[in-house]
């Protein structure tokens, strides 16, 4: 359940499921940046629930390179599901227009705790229903960052989807009114516009020269290849 009143700052009431599903991602990032899984270590003592969650992200760079900050968010993301089930995934399921349409099903279904609202739409390309709008992607606005959209959640769910199933996607952010949509069935551009995107003038990491400039945040990093 959310509230987003006169585009103001969206309200979340996470049920028993959407809390039951950010303590399990929780629980798996803590176990990256070695924090106790409790609510009493040396993270802000205010930090719980979603809030815990982008208290996490943000401890995931500390201390590491971008890449490394890339590939532990997505090995925490692969952990959640078994090797020997992606294994099988990938084994008997190959990618087509109705995998790219599940998968498109299950994000709405399954992770509005993380982004919030979403809804299915035609694939800009060919018009299967294989695309997803966040209409205000919830990670997006609490952490305000753009290096952490595009490092802690675009390229590791990109990696997430084809790792663990074989399936190409494309997350593409709007800083503009912090909506996104993600293509299953499309590989990333090799361009993408995500990596010159400013950064936030709200942001506590943002730098000066970048924001007033319009040159790429200082902490995107570069565009990985193949991804």
């Amino acid at each position: 359940m959310y509230d987003d009143v006169n585009g103001g700052p969206t309200t979340y009431v996470d049920g028993p499921l959407d809390r039951l599903a950010i303590s399990l991602f929780n629980a798996k990032l803590a176990a990256v940046v070695n924090a106790k899984d409790s609510e009493d270590d040396d993270l802000d003592s205010n930090a719980a629930g979603f809030d815990r969650l982008v208290a996490l992200a943000d401890r995931v760079g500390e201390g590491r390179s971008v890449e490394e900050q890339r590939t532990a968010v997505t090995d925490a993301l692969l952990s959640i599901i078994p090797a020997p089930v992606r294994y099988l995934f990938k084994k008997l399921i190959k990618p087509s227009n109705w995998v790219d349409e599940m998968n498109a099903v299950v994000t709405r279904e399954a992770f509005a705790w993380l982004v919030g609202p979403c809804e299915i739409i035609p694939r800009e390309s060919d018009g299967v229903m294989a695309s997803v709008r966040l209409r205000k992607c919830r990670y997006l606005e609490q952490c305000g960052c753009t290096a952490s959209c595009t490092n802690f959640c675009k390229v590791p769910t990109q990696r997430f989807f084809k790792e663990a199933f074989g399936v190409d996607a494309t997350l593409a952010p709007n800083h503009e009114d912090g909506s996104c949509v993600m293509t299953f069935g499309v590989a990333p551009d090799a361009k993408d516009p995500a990596f010159s995107a400013p950064c936030y003038a709200t942001c506590k990491k943002a730098s000066a020269t970048s924001c007033e400039s319009g040159q790429p945040c200082h902490r995107l990093g570069e565009q990985p290849r193949g991804y």
